[in-house]
């Protein structure tokens, strides 16, 4: 399930029960069940009683009709008279003469015994929770947004949902979620964006209540809740950032060294009253005493210019190490 101490898109589901499905003709169905009931007893007991009347045995024929009625009533009438769903079970049947497909919701209700059945008519309209992800492009770097989402099948438009696969409603669900955060995020800068979780939730919200009944109904199923959990930066991102965060780290302890603040070592460099030679050597103990003394030191060491240069022109404009 969601987590429901963030402020996210969610609706109460209540149970589905069979009043949800429009015009299936209740009253015929409950008239051709009468109909059928007398019809299965009286034919046999009329039967019987003529060939009991015929060799004096009129009451007799008349009792063996009656049980033969009955025993095909007990067999006939849980197989093609009823249908029975439990709590939270849709089923759906088809009419063999006209092909229309007649949904039942939870509950005993009577049918046609011409429609026809098979154990692929019963769907769950239990929720089903599902995870996403999406990689969204920003101002400076590209987060992974990830969440959850949870549907259920609308009883009341199940015979349009069951004519779709799982799939396409799950992709449905994920591409609204995807263009939503693309048109919010894109310009904004990946930091800012990692700190709206709260706010995106809101907004998404507020989409999903103003256009879901129209995008549920149009696959014949219930959005329940989607809420966003979490944001990182994409991979590629975070290797950037993480070699940016090292870099800086690994300055502050060669100005350790060199027994100077990180500002000072960095002027310095600028003025080049200390080599990027020196600052290399100094570098190779920085490194040793951060535990990165297994490092390939001849490919940092290659690496180090640019790297300094961005800790540097950090420095200089006024920023942290």
């Amino acid at each position: 399930m969601a987590d429901t101490k963030r402020v996210a898109y969610r609706i109460k589901l209540e149970p589905p029960y069979d009043g949800q499905i429009k015009d299936r003709g209740r009253f015929l169905r409950m008239l051709n069940l009468v109909f059928s009931l007398a019809f299965l007893i009286a034919a046999p007991v009329t039967f019987f009683r003529y060939w009991g009347f015929l060799f004096g045995y009129e009451i007799f024929g008349s009792l063996v009709g009656l049980g033969v009625g009955g025993m095909l009533e007990a067999w006939l009438v849980p197989r093609w008279m009823f249908i029975y769903n439990p709590e939270w079970t849709g089923y759906v049947t088809q009419n063999v003469f006209t092909g229309t497909m007649v949904p039942y919701g939870p509950g005993l209700h009577p049918s046609y015994w011409w429609e026809e059945r098979n154990k692929s008519g019963n769907y769950s309209l239990g929720v089903i929770t599902r995870d996403f992800k999406a990689a969204i492009a920003t101002k400076t770097a590209k987060v992974i947004i990830s969440g959850k989402y949870e549907y259920a099948i609308n009883l009341a438009m199940i015979t349009k949902a069951i004519g779709i696969d799982a799939t396409t409603i799950e992709i449905g669900i994920t591409a609204f979620i995807d263009s939503f955060l693309t048109s919010e995020c894109a310009e904004e800068d990946a930091g800012k964006v990692r700190g709206m979780i709260d706010k995106l939730n809101i907004d998404l919200a507020r989409e999903f209540t103003d256009n879901a009944a129209d995008f549920g109904d149009k696959y014949g199923f219930i959005t329940v809740s989607v809420i966003i959990d979490n944001i990182t930066l994409s991979d590629a991102a975070q290797k950037t950032r993480d070699a940016v965060d090292e870099a800086s780290v690994l300055h502050s302890i060669v100005a350790n060294l060199y027994g100077m603040k990180p500002g000072e070592l960095a002027d310095k460099l600028n003025s080049e009253k200390i080599s990027v030679k020196d600052y290399n050597t100094m570098l190779n103990r920085a490194m040793a005493t951060s535990d990165n003394a297994k490092m390939n030191i001849n490919v940092i060491e290659a690496d180090i210019p640019a790297i300094v240069g961005k800790v540097v022109d950090q420095l200089t404009k006024g920023g942290k190490p």
